[in-house]
């Protein structure tokens, strides 16, 4: 089908097309709204689409960087998804939270994944001297509804530790999935030094 979007100079071609995995076989149309970052009482499941996720440490403490916190998260996200099958499509973790960009499979809740989650590095972490409650209980969701809020999406993820202020540049941060969409020909090594039009004004935190 092969519907082709630009992003930034680089092409994406969706559907089952080049320059993004075969997993990332979307969507309809969905209606959209941005919110607040956990105002959404209500989750919407789709099956087949894509979902944009925020998840908050408690009371914001930045924990997550450190090197047996993120060992453990992506542990714990590899084990998830055993149980609860989900292609991994994006992320980054900064300080106090991560996004996450996952397309669970027909059926599967993605409130099931990211509970998991939650729970099994809470395990993983106090079984190692961890103390108190690790994580929010809420998180954000976005159903992706279409490839431009994909697009969208995947840039917010990729410039958010450029907008933290951790790097001047997406490719010098570890803690993400740039690089891989780097080697998908998505993105140029120098590609948000500033921010891209699309997410200004976009704050999911």
């Amino acid at each position: 089908m092969g519907t082709e979007t630009s992003h930034d100079g680089a092409s994406i071609a969706l559907f089952g097309g080049k320059g993004l995995p075969p997993y990332v076989e979307l969507v309809g149309r969905q209606p959209f709204t941005d919110h607040p970052p956990h105002a959404q009482l209500r989750r919407f499941y789709v099956d087949g689409h894509p979902v944009f996720l925020t998840v908050v440490t408690h009371d914001r403490d930045p924990w997550l960087p450190e090197r047996t916190a993120g060992e453990c998260l992506f542990q714990s996200m590899q084990w998830a998804k055993g149980r609860y099958p989900f292609a991994h499509l994006a992320h980054v973790v900064l300080h106090d939270h991560m996004h996450w960009i996952l397309r669970p499979e027909d059926g599967v809740s993605f409130s099931d994944i990211v509970s998991a989650v939650k729970r099994d590095v809470s395990w993983r972490l106090k079984s190692q001297g961890a103390k108190g409650p690790l994580w929010q209980k809420r998180f954000y969701d976005h159903v992706i509804r279409d490839e431009d809020d994909l697009a969208r999406h995947l840039d917010y993820v990729h410039y958010s530790p450029v907008k933290h202020g951790y790097v001047a540049r997406p490719a010098e941060y570890a803690l993400s999935s740039f690089s891989e969409w780097v080697e998908r020909d998505v993105y140029g090594l120098d590609w948000g030094t500033t921010e891209p039009e699309r997410i200004k004004g976009m704050n999911v935190e």
